[in-house]
This record gives structure tokens, sequence and C-alpha cells, in this order.
């Protein structure tokens, strides 16, 4: 789950990392494809706005019967980065088992209560730790609720090509982005060092 071009998604030298540009893009893009709804409909996110984001970009809809979040849609670089095209599978067996539930119960969340979520993720690689950009945001299949999430992936790409991730490591930053219906009171503080 990465960026196909030079981010400016970098840590500060204080310590403190700030959402990038392409992340706020992202929100914005999503923002006007809402035309006066509460969230967007799936087919607004349409590849012509969202052109700049494809590679990168996913979609899952929540499976509440099962506590699942499958990928109904992937871009093609998560196949370059996993080698196995991610339609189908369930995200959450790619996460920690430690924060499963909690990565299930923040997606329900932005769903009932329309808001995204902004995540700041290291991973280990041979030439040592890169941090990954998640930018979340409720979308509609076609009704009025919300019933899926758009994902865009963002990192400090380095120059030497696509990195060989070790092992995601668990986020460091997680924030509610406010879409205009409040924030969700669930405590995001788990995820970070879990």
């Amino acid at each position: 789950m990465l960026a196909s071009r030079e981010s400016d998604f970098r840590p500060t030298g204080d310590g403190a990392i700030l959402r990038s540009s392409d992340s706020i893009a992202f929100e914005e893009n999503w923002e006007a494809a809402r035309d006066g709804r509460s969230v967007p409909l799936r087919r607004s996110i349409d590849l012509k706005s969202f052109a700049n984001f494809a590679r990168w970009f996913a979609v899952i809809e929540p499976a509440r019967d099962r506590q699942a979040l499958p990928f109904r849609l992937v871009g093609s670089g998560f196949f370059d980065f996993f080698g196995q095209d991610l339609t189908g599978i369930d995200y959450l067996t790619l996460a920690d088992p430690a924060i499963r539930q909690l990565a299930y119960d923040c997606v329900i969340a932005c769903l009932e209560q329309p808001c995204g979520l902004w995540q700041c993720t290291p991973a280990k690689t041979a030439e040592g730790t890169l941090l990954y950009e998640y930018t979340i945001l409720p979308i509609s299949k076609g009704g009025d609720g919300a019933d899926q999430i758009v994902v865009y992936v963002n990192f400090e790409r380095p120059g030497n090509g696509m990195p060989a991730v070790d092992r995601l490591e668990h986020a460091e930053v997680w924030h509610w982005l406010d879409i205009g219906f409040g924030v969700p009171k669930l405590d995001l503080g788990a995820f970070a060092g879990a």
C-alpha cells in the first residue's frame, strides 16, 4: 500500500507527522464528489476525478454478518506490492490480530457516524523504516447511508524503487476526520503502540 510518485508525506523535524498534500487532495476530491449528499455515491468516485489516486486506491465493503472488511476494488499498486490481486480478500487477515477488532470497529464507526480516518503506520524494510499514510472516507453504493469506505495509501518513496516490506507495525498516529457530522467517541489510542 504505497504511493506511485514522490510524496511530501514526511515527519517534521520535531517528531510530529503531518498529513501530506496528496491526502488532503484526496479528501478534497471526495468532498467535491459528495454533491450535497452526506457521503458521495460510489459512482461519483470516478476515474476522471480520482486518476491521481487510482493506483493506490481501494474500496472496502464491510461484511457485518461475519465481521470482515473485504476489498471490492483495488488499484494496481497493491498488486505490485503484494504480488496478488486483493479483490475479495478480507483486509483483517492482513492486519495484526491484536488490532483486528478495533480496526473493524473504526470502519463501522466511519459508516455509522459519517467521518473519515487518517493514520500513519511504519513498515520495516531492509533499508530501515518507511511510514505509510492512510486516508479513509465513507461512500455509498447507491442509497443514502454510508456502506463502503474508500482508502488512499501514500508513503515517502525511497529513491531505489519499490521497497520490500518485512513487517507492518502498529499505527503511530490516528485521527478522526470530521466531515460535518462530528466524530465517534471510540478511543483510537489502542492503535498506537499496541
